[in-house]
């Protein structure tokens, strides 16, 4: 199947065609309508019209910061911003037409040559010397002004930097934070080009076209000075590392641990998982366990966690929100149960929440990185919050916290639908099922879901058995507005003696009456298995025993309005906060 691509510079689609070979035995050269170089290799061309690109040019990144123009981060256009062409303020070259990299602000445009010559590394160290400066400059670390005299400069990369900040370190350890912090010189290769980038020191604004420290492991960025100002650094063979490389150590060896995980139990370390653990979920992700090594209790209480989740960064600075968000191992709600504020799935396990603004992340969402390799797509994508909903690939549903292709514009998924499992167990099929994106693999002789009987095309999303033929709707086999809730759970209900489960239905027939309004118990319910009895964990009356309840009766007016906005979006068939 051909590949086809929608791109900026051009009004129809791109298609992509793998060796393109020009000729030169009378027949005309064919050119890249980007960089006006000679056709050869892989290239997309359009089928109607006389247009063609290299495919390196048709990945060429829409912003970039260069050493050339540091005060700026330059756009690609698909053609010159001004009538008569342009002169390229690196080789002085003219241009009529083709892509070129452009400051509005400052009138400054780069050819791509020119532009792609210099490649920012973060793992290259700069060569700096010392020069006397003949002119003032933009510190291309720190983007602060400087004037004539005593400089740094790179040899190989052609920047300018203040002498102090030639001298800062790659790497530093500090007692605030529990990963080592790298320096980078450019935070937009690691956040992109965004303006609500905050410190997690000082929680000030960092901007993304300069340098500044930050976490590979959960992304907390840094200023370059807030070091400065903290206690002093630990070096990674400092004592205090080693005392907690000794405490990781100990715990592998003796297998158990007490940390607090939420859960009040001693937690052991299991390396290979039994088929005891096959239809278990984790408490952290409330996902499936299926490989190890994961936390088991010890007092066999039903409490799991995969070591990954156990090793979670504690605080996190996400694209999704401008704070730095903390990691809880319950949410604040009187349950536990809160909704995730990007994919709007309910959830019990574990929370990145910023109290301040109370938004809150699930760990699948809030655990995705700032670019994303997707099955469902060939390109990565960038993890954004977006003023204006976008309509998912996949549900078609609009929605603000999406996965969007940098290359393709009309290419994005919500954090939803980026979840769903690739495959996938459902009662109405003996087989796994198998997650099919866009058209990928056989189309289906039968034209209906399996599970709804609603027409289902084989183009769009589906789950499917090539076995038994059978398809069905994402939606249909997977309930994306509770796929991260834990049943079975206990908690302390005012309202009850005895601590009360969270059950997903009774299964009885006909449905047990509810202990405070006598109606029948159907779908979320609380039960007491010392009693035998249920209570609605939805609807009216559950909210009528919440209002009697000491947690709400101690709340001012304005706290319990919030606390009736909490309880609305974590109950539920409601689909937002």
């Amino acid at each position: 199947m051909d590949q086809k691509i929608e791109h900026f510079s051009h009004v129809h689609p791109l298609l992509l065609k793998e060796d393109h070979k020009n000729e030169d035995d009378g027949v005309k050269l064919v050119s890249c309508s980007a960089c006006e170089e000679q056709i050869s290799g892989p290239s997309y061309s359009c089928k109607e019209c006389n247009y063609i690109l290299h495919k390196s040019c048709i990945e060429l990144p829409l912003k970039l910061k260069h050493p050339l123009h540091p005060q700026h981060p330059l756009t690609l256009l698909s053609t010159p911003p001004y009538d008569a062409g342009y002169f390229c303020d690196a080789c002085r070259g003219t241009f009529n037409n083709g892509f070129v990299y452009h400051c509005s602000l400052c009138t400054y445009d780069l050819d791509i040559s020119c532009a792609s010559t210099w490649h920012p590394d973060d793992g290259h160290v700069h060569a700096f010397i010392s020069l006397n400066s003949l002119q003032p400059f933009v510190c291309y670390a720190c983007g602060g002004e400087a004037g004539e005299g005593s400089a740094s400069f790179c040899t190989a990369c052609q920047i300018w930097v203040h002498c102090s900040c030639a001298e800062l370190p790659h790497t530093i350890i500090k007692h605030f934070h529990h990963h080592p912090l790298q320096l980078t010189y450019s935070l937009n290769r690691v956040y992109g080009f965004r303006d609500d980038i905050t410190c997690g020191v000082c929680h000030g604004t960092m901007s993304s076209g300069f340098a500044g420290y930050y976490c590979s492991d959960c992304r907390f960025p840094m200023h370059l000075k807030c070091p400065a100002k903290q206690e002093e650094d630990f070096e990674s063979d400092t004592e205090e590392e080693k005392d907690h490389e000794d405490e990781t150590l100990a715990l592998d060896k003796d297998k158990e641990s007490n940390v607090d995980f939420g859960h009040n139990h001693l937690l052991t370390l299991i390396e290979e998982v039994s088929l005891e653990f096959a239809d278990k979920l984790c408490d952290g992700c409330v996902q499936a366990i299926t490989a190890p090594p994961l936390y088991s209790c010890s007092e066999n209480c039903g409490f799991l966690l995969h070591k990954s989740c156990a090793d979670l960064p504690k605080t996190k600075q996400h694209r999704f929100h401008p704070h730095p968000l903390t990691l809880h191992s319950k949410a604040t709600s009187y349950d536990g149960i809160y909704r995730c504020d990007s994919c709007k799935s309910l959830s019990n396990g574990f929370v990145y929440r910023c109290d301040e603004c109370q938004f809150d992340l699930d760990v699948r969402c809030g655990t995705l990185e700032d670019k994303v390799k997707h099955e469902s797509h060939k390109h990565p994508l960038s993890v954004e919050k977006i003023n204006i909903a976008r309509e998912c690939k996949c549900c078609h549903s609009p929605s603000k916290y999406v996965l969007v292709c940098d290359v393709c514009d009309d290419f994005a998924i919500d954090c939803g639908c980026a979840n769903l499992p690739s495959k996938i167990w459902n009662k109405c099929d003996k087989h796994v099922l198998s997650l099919i994106y866009n058209g990928q693999g056989k189309l289906m002789e039968c034209n209906n879901c399996g599970i709804c009987r609603e027409e289902i095309s084989a183009k769009k999303w589906l789950y499917y058995c090539e076995e038994c033929d059978f398809g069905a709707h994402p939606s249909c086999v997977v309930d994306k507005s509770c796929s991260s809730v834990k049943f079975g759970g206990t908690f302390q209900y005012d309202a009850h003696t005895h601590p009360l489960a969270l059950v997903e239905e009774t299964g009885k027939h006909p449905p047990p009456p509810c202990e405070a309004c006598g109606e029948g118990c159907k779908g979320w319910t609380l039960e007491c298995e010392q009693c035998k009895c249920y209570f609605h964990r939805e609807g009216q009356c559950f909210w009528e025993q919440l209002k009697k309840s000491s947690q709400y009766l101690t709340l001012s007016r304005t706290m319990r309005h919030k606390f009736a906005a909490n309880v609305l979006a974590a109950t539920p068939n409601v689909t937002d906060k």
